[in-house]
């Protein structure tokens, strides 16, 4: 070999090697980011964002099971860059599909080009989940392990320079979709100590918690933070006469409705029983306000139907709000004052918000 070719070829070497380094260093500090918080949404989205900015693509997605019990894997809203429709939204990836037998026979970990998965088993163009993401138009599947077992997927799909993926960028997806799997899974872990099940509000523990960090921010920072709550009205009688079916679904689409009006950087929380509470940081008794008359009147225009009986209900709820002041000392002076102005709502007539400010 020439001394310039011997040259050249260390040159490549060594290039090879120092993007190798700097995609272990980055995997480094992915991993320290994904695992810094526990927040499921956060993560999703952390991980889509790290595909798009990372690997020179603008698809990409993850396919997760809706439920701890669930045998498939359903796509999450927060897709990128896919065109996808309201029905395909609702596609579920089988566990036992053919494309993930082929993954979990092989016991691969490694992320697949869809043409390479074709060129290995010509087969695989019968099994509809192979199909769905290639008429997508996805490139490449990378499965997510956690405890020995696939716990989703994650999707790209073509080059912004419409080039072939590298095998560098396919072990940075493999690697990545590692990781990511691991994250998934302690954010559900901890998301299924953290929310009611029945609702899918955060529980009472998580909300004391949680108030308690914001009002010590308010403290630090000088920053406002409302707080409401809400009672579904004579739910007692509505249980008494619809039964306790219908009473759940009640709760169910109560709680709904709540998480739907609320901001992203809201906490909706289950008090108790019928009894909900939104912790708004950064907003002002005001601000409150208007938000338990946006949630009370959603509530109102809303109906719902007995399981049982396929009678169609309606139900209201009575809102109180406080804010915060300096003077609080702890969780149960906020909550107090919340807790009496939902009283006056209630025995006021019910089916309306009423503000409770701090005097002094």
């Amino acid at each position: 070999m020439r001394k310039a070719d011997e040259f050249h070829f260390s040159n490549e070497a060594l290039d090879h090697y120092e993007k190798k380094i700097f995609d272990q260093r980055q995997l480094i500090e992915i991993s320290k980011a994904l695992n810094s918080h526990l927040d499921y949404n956060n993560i999703i989205d952390a991980l889509l964002n790290i595909c798009l900015a990372q690997l020179k693509t603008m698809k990409a997605a993850i396919f997760l099971s809706p439920d701890v019990d669930a045998n498939y894997f359903t796509l999450d809203p927060s897709h990128r860059g896919f065109d996808i429709t309201e029905k395909e939204l609702q596609t579920k990836i089988y566990h036992d599909s053919q494309l993930l037998t082929l993954f979990n026979a092989e016991k691969n970990t490694k992320a697949m080009n869809l043409k390479s998965i074709e060129l290995r088993d010509p087969s695989i163009n019968k099994d509809e989940s192979f199909m769905f993401f290639k008429n997508l138009g996805a490139e490449l599947i990378a499965p997510m392990i956690a405890k020995g077992k696939i716990n989703g997927l994650l999707i790209l799909g073509e080059k912004m320079t419409m080039e072939e993926f590298t095998e560098s960028e396919t072990d940075f997806l493999s690697t990545l979709a590692t990781l990511a799997g691991i994250a998934v899974e302690n954010a559900r872990l901890y998301e299924l100590a953290t929310v009611d099940m029945m609702t899918q509000l955060k529980v009472h523990h998580y909300f004391q918690s949680r108030l308690r960090e914001e009002m010590e921010r308010c403290r630090k920072k000088g920053t406002k933070l409302a707080l409401l709550f809400t009672d579904v009205d004579k739910f007692k009688v509505f249980n008494d006469t619809y039964g306790h079916q219908a009473g759940d679904v009640v709760l169910i689409e109560v709680a709904k409705k709540v998480m739907e009006c609320a901001r992203k950087q809201d906490i909706c929380a289950r008090y108790g029983g019928e009894e909900f509470c939104v912790v708004m940081p950064g907003a002002s008794i005001d601000e409150g306000y208007e938000m338990g008359e946006k949630i009370r009147k959603s509530i109102e225009a809303h109906t719902v139907v007995n399981p049982s009986t396929g009678e169609i209900l309606k139900v209201t709820i009575s809102v109180g709000v406080t804010e915060f002041h300096p003077a609080d000392k702890n969780n149960k002076e906020i909550i107090e004052r919340a807790d009496q102005a939902l009283y006056k709502a209630k025995h006021g007539g019910r089916n309306q918000t009423v503000k409770n400010p701090r005097v002094g």
